[in-house]
């Protein structure tokens, strides 16, 4: 079910499958490459694969040195739909979405893998 695994800089391995580009992952779904509007801005626009899956959180893996950022207009705007929005680098994003999937949460996890 989406068992995240083995990230480190610009790889991570989603289930038995390891990928080399950004990604989204919902349950059983990849999305992947997971392309931007802006490289290292991230747009709710941006986010549109993860919102139509219907999830109450959504990881954000700001990349190994946090390089990804995320306005604060993000954050308010999914709670506005009931959606929660976590981020973190992508080393601890990688561990909050397992321990959620693992309670149970409707989840996304979106992924920068590099900076």
């Amino acid at each position: 079910m989406g068992c995240l695994s083995d990230y480190s800089f610009g790889h991570i391995k989603v289930d038995d499958c390891t990928y080399r580009h950004d990604l989204i992952v919902f349950e059983e779904e990849i999305l992947s490459p997971w392309i931007r509007q802006e490289g290292h801005c991230l747009h709710v626009e941006d986010l549109k694969w993860a919102i139509a899956h219907h999830p109450r959180v959504i990881v954000v893996g700001t990349g190994t040195f946090g390089g990804l950022a995320i306005p604060q207009g993000i954050v308010a705007s999914l709670a506005a739909q009931g959606v929660t929005l976590v981020a973190y680098k992508t080393g601890k994003a990688v561990e909050a979405y397992d321990e959620l999937v693992e309670k149970g949460e409707q989840v996304a996890c979106c992924l920068h893998l590099t900076c």
